[in-house]
């Protein structure tokens, strides 16, 4: 009896995993046009710049670095998590006989999957912004190759990936918690505010910088990935508890 329980929720979840992938399709051209932008930008303007001169000789050198694009995908992964945990994205739920368990599960997949995607094509976007500076930009002289190693590359992918599962689950558990009560639509972003000043007063060194240094400061890929895996799963788990959906059928 157990077994059959247990093969129904994975027959459940399934049916709603690939309705999703279908259904939600144009989170993947958001995303497209997330990275599009962000490369735009990152090319033609630059991350930094600075510039010194000596005898007549003017030197002008311009930073560019693929941080904005990485950036601009974690931004859209908390978006798509949020989204994933609002009522509207529940109620289509609904056309299956679900309970907040399956729709759960399926969201989480969803979700994994949205953010692998973006992950490995944030990656190869960084890679692509080598390419154009190398190849478009007329310049005298290029620090740094356009040419990444492969295990560089298959490790920065990871990463990468496990940033953006990182932002999506946290961004799903916001989600969950914003539908408990919509007080926390303003609540939410007032104690984000208040935590920029305590940084601010901390130097960097309040509850987020010491949050991101965790996360950032961390030497080894496989303690990086462990604490990911961790913290993602915990994430997920809160939402999960924090659900009040009801069964509907």
């Amino acid at each position: 009896m157990m077994f059959l329980q247990e093969a129904n929720v994975i027959s459940v979840v399934k049916k709603q995993y690939f309705f999703k992938l279908k259904a939600n399709y144009g989170v993947f051209t958001s995303l497209l046009m997330t990275q599009l932008f962000a490369l735009l930008f990152s090319a033609f303007m630059g991350t930094g710049q600075s510039g010194t001169s000596i005898f007549n000789v003017s030197l002008n050198i311009n930073y560019y670095t693929g941080n904005m694009i990485i950036i601009f995908t974690m931004i859209w992964a908390f978006t798509i998590g949020i989204t994933l945990n609002s009522k509207a994205s529940k109620d289509g739920d609904f056309a299956f006989v679900s309970n907040r368990l399956t729709s759960n599960l399926s969201n989480i997949a969803f979700l994994m999957t949205a953010t692998a995607v973006a992950g490995l094509a944030a990656m190869l976007a960084g890679s692509l912004l080598k390419v154009i500076i190398y190849y478009y930009f007329t310049v005298d002289n290029l620090a740094g190759s356009a040419f990444v190693p492969f295990s560089e590359l298959v490790l920065g992918v990871v990463v990468s990936i496990f940033y953006m599962a990182l932002f999506g689950a946290l961004g799903y558990f916001v989600g969950a918690i914003i539908q408990m009560s919509k007080l926390f639509v303003f609540l939410l972003p007032l104690v984000f505010i208040g935590l920029l000043f305590v940084e601010g007063r901390m130097q960097g060194e309040g509850p987020l910088g010491q949050l991101v240094q965790f996360f950032a400061l961390e030497t080894s890929p496989f303690l990086f990935l462990v604490k990911a895996m961790a913290v993602i799963a915990l994430l997920f788990l809160l939402a999960i508890m924090t659900d009040k959906m009801e069964v509907r059928k």
